[in-house]
């Protein structure tokens, strides 16, 4: 070879490198830009996203607040009474106190205050304010002027050291129900504990959050002097058409890339501020370093090829050198020519040697043919027919169709489990592997896998079978011929056995692993010692009546459980772990099957008592113990230690005052009396005995509560029949009464007409009203 082809090579290589790296740096600079502003959308997108769920999730509970206060017996009172401090302090007083503790129970909560249009005045935990002192006035007047029962205001207040705090106000109308608003629940939250507590929880991602509100004035902000003027009415206009998007905008003499989503609930902007220059910094400096890789490319192919070109020989000498050096004989005289055909037949004469190498050493590869296995196990055959002849030259005893696999597990004794000599269990171990494949050896063909995810497992072939349950009933023999020899010959250990499903091919072996690893979870059902068969599995299954009786007595469990009656709800938990021990009909997946559904029965009543505001660590601490569990012996006294936990719970719950669940009960008739009401539902409702509840009712309420109900049925059947033309069938099936007939029963009740008597005599007292004319 010469010199000028190592030269014109490395040339050649040079100027590809610095061409190859300018294209590339030019395409990068050209679409940089474009990718940097999708990407800056979409990440603005999902902050704004996010931003608006955290914003939405702390409001809604402010929200949620301001409802209990708003249905609050001594607020209600405040409202609709003259404010007599020296016979009606009491209730004023305790309204008082209610917003003090809420404020002292808040970080972010500035101040409450209660309006009142009988009085003209305001109570907050401070005192009684005239309204025409009231700081929050303009706030206050512009809510009570417009329509809505709740709005979102911006506020700025002057604190006690004269210092100016800016404030977001939530007005509430009280009552909830009332169209014409007696009274205002206002409600001032801390905008900057809010906003660092809510919308600022992590500074990198949500610190350049803005809210603003629909005429586009700042709610929330971390610097609001940054945005003091608003958006224009052209942008506003696009907020509101596009809902999100972006826009560039001057603010502050800077150039910014606002992205903006608007919420569709109340109407608010949430907005994002970028500096355009520092986002797309990044795209001007792409050229800039293509340059400089390009020059050092250049230089380094430049030095590349001096050295080259100068040293091209001494590599080639040093290889020649080391391969004299790892042959034992010189090679014999050839016509090789030159260095590169002296490197060549070298290399035939080392491949050579590795042959021999190899047939020397294969004896010795254990490691690599239980790799192999793995492998089958593991479902990593890509190549059936190259897995064939790798079975074939690490000659393992296995024929290329017709599996089954079973995976054993093996139980030692706590001596042995806590033993500091590791030496005696890997003995063990080695025993079990010897006694396995003694009986593959009276079995058949089949191969042995120690150790493979912390079991021992056992390929058999089942070619010489005709069906699967004759091939299933070979294996389990086998499994059975191991336990006896496991038990007679070492002392104190007993193992399980998992049988997985007969397949064909050699792929498929990893299908019938999993099954077998599947049947062996039935073991904390069936007991230590077992041979469990996903074929048993599959084709004993308990029939579906006996199944939903299974669930019946669950459901019963529950309903006694809520009902106050845990004893019988423990009573019929045991009943049921007996028949589920004595029961050989059901199969263990069926057996596995209803005792997750009694775990998640339980957990659905932990989620009630515990609302939808408390995290779910218990319930999921609860999945992960049952799952945990070897025995139904250990399932029957871990549920024991829940049902103490759901009663404590639901006893805590019986404590409330019975008049406050009342008369949550009656306003919840009041509000849903459309709707199909029961006693037992609501009964379930409030963890309450029906008849305890009907009596209760009628203590509070002065009235049944079928009574209850009906009465405003037909107060509101009344206001229908009045003020529309809608037929007697439309009028009862709006008010709740469902059938016709039921809605005249309850007018002849209480009127002594019918609805359309009724109807008739409103018309005929309207037309001969004085006021009346044609």
């Amino acid at each position: 070879m010469k010199r000028s082809v190592y030269i014109r090579l490395l040339l050649h290589l040079t100027v590809a490198v610095v061409l190859i790296t300018c294209l590339i740096g030019a395409l990068v600079y050209r679409y940089t830009t474009a990718m940097l502003k999708e990407e800056i959308i979409g990440a603005n997108g999902e902050l704004l996203l996010q931003t608006s769920k955290i914003v939405d999730q702390s409001l809604s509970e402010v929200q949620q607040i301001a409802t209990s206060l708003a249905l609050n017996p001594d607020v209600v009172k405040s409202v609709w009474l003259p404010w007599n401090l020296e016979e009606e302090y009491r209730f004023l007083k305790s309204a008082s106190d209610l917003f003090a503790t809420r404020i002292n129970s808040s970080n972010y909560m500035h101040s409450i205050y209660l309006y009142s249009s009988v009085n003209g005045k305001l109570i907050s935990s401070s005192g009684i304010t005239d309204r025409v002192d009231f700081s929050y006035r303009p706030v206050l007047e512009r809510f009570i002027d417009r329509p809505g029962t709740w709005a979102w205001e911006a506020a700025s207040v002057t604190g006690a050291s004269g210092e100016h705090e800016n404030v977001i106000s939530f007005l509430l109308s009280v009552p909830l129900n009332q169209s014409e608003k007696k009274g205002v629940l206002l409600i001032n939250l801390k905008e900057d504990v809010l906003y660092n507590a809510v919308v600022n929880t992590n500074n990198r991602k949500l610190g350049n959050v803005a809210i603003l509100n629909e005429e586009g004035k700042v709610l929330s902000y971390k610097d609001k002097s940054m945005i003091l003027e608003p958006f224009g009415q052209a942008d506003l206009d696009q907020i509101r058409d596009a809902k999100e998007g972006y826009f560039i905008e001057q603010i502050g003499g800077e150039k910014m890339f606002v992205s903006f989503m608007r919420n569709p609930s109340n109407g608010w902007i949430y907005i994002t501020l970028n500096p355009y220059g520092e986002l797309f910094k990044r795209s001007h400096e792409v050229i800039r370093i293509a340059l400089l890789i390009s020059l050092i490319g250049l230089a380094a192919g430049v030095l590349l090829m001096v050295y080259v070109s100068r040293r091209h020989y001494k590599p080639v000498r040093n290889m020649v050198q080391s391969l004299l050096a790892y042959m034992e004989k010189p090679l014999p005289k050839a016509k090789y020519g030159d260095e590169f055909g002296f490197i060549r037949d070298s290399i035939d004469r080392l491949q050579h040697e590795n042959d021999e190498f190899k047939t020397k050493f294969r004896g010795q590869e254990l490691v690599v043919r239980d790799h192999l296995l793995l492998n089958l196990l593991s479902g990593n055959v890509t190549d059936s027919d190259g897995m064939n002849g790798q079975m074939d030259y690490y000659r393992l005893d296995l024929e290329p169709n017709g599996f089954i696999v079973m995976v054993m597990r093996v139980h030692m004794p706590d001596p042995i489990l806590t033993a500091s000599d590791e030496q005696v269990r890997n003995m063990i171990h080695f025993h079990i592997r010897a006694v396995c494949e003694e009986a593959l050896g009276h079995y058949g063909k089949g191969a042995y896998v120690s150790r493979f995810h912390k079991h021992d497992v056992l390929i058999l072939n089942t070619s010489g079978t005709d069906s699967q349950e004759t091939a299933i009933e070979n294996v389990k023999e086998l499994a059975l011929r191991i336990k006896n020899e496991v038990a007679e010959q070492l002392e104190g250990i007993s193992v399980t056995f998992g049988i997985g499903g007969r397949y064909e091919q050699l792929s498929e072996i990893a299908l019938s692993y999993n099954e077998a690893n599947e049947a062996l979870l039935q073991e904390r059902i069936a007991g230590i010692g077992s041979i469990l068969s996903i074929h048993d599995m599959q084709v004993n299954r308990a029939s579906r009546n006996r199944f939903i009786a299974y669930r019946q007595t669950v459901d019963k469990l529950i309903g006694d459980l809520k009902s106050g009656r845990t004893d019988q709800a423990a009573e019929a938990k045991d009943e049921m772990i007996r028949q589920l021990e004595q029961d050989g009909q059901s199969g263990f997946s069926s057996k596995s099957m209803i005792l997750s559904y009694l775990v998640n029965a339980l957990v659905a009543v932990r989620i009630e008592l515990a609302g939808s505001e408390e995290p779910f660590e218990q319930e999921d601490r609860w999945h992960r113990e049952f799952a945990k569990l070897q025995t139904l012996e250990q399932i029957r006294l871990w549920l024991d230690g829940v049902l103490d936990a759901i009663d404590g719970e639901l006893e805590h719950k019986r404590g409330n005052k019975n008049a406050e669940v009342i008369n949550k009960l009656a306003a919840y008739i009041q509000e849903h009396y459309r709707e199909p009401l029961g006693l037992q539902m609501l009964a379930d409702m409030v963890y309450m005995n029906s008849q305890y509840l009907s009596k209760l009712f009628k203590e509070v309420t002065g009235s049944t509560f079928i009574d209850y109900l009906a009465e405003i049925r037909y107060r509101e059947a009344c206001r229908m029949l009045k003020e529309s033309n809608r037929n007697i069938i439309e009028i009862a099936e709006a008010t709740g009464f469902g059938q016709k007939q039921n809605l005249i029963r309850a007018f002849k009740k209480w009127s002594g007409l019918t609805p359309t008597e009724y109807r008739n005599r409103e018309v005929l007292g309207r037309l001969n009203s004085p006021g009346h004319t044609d």
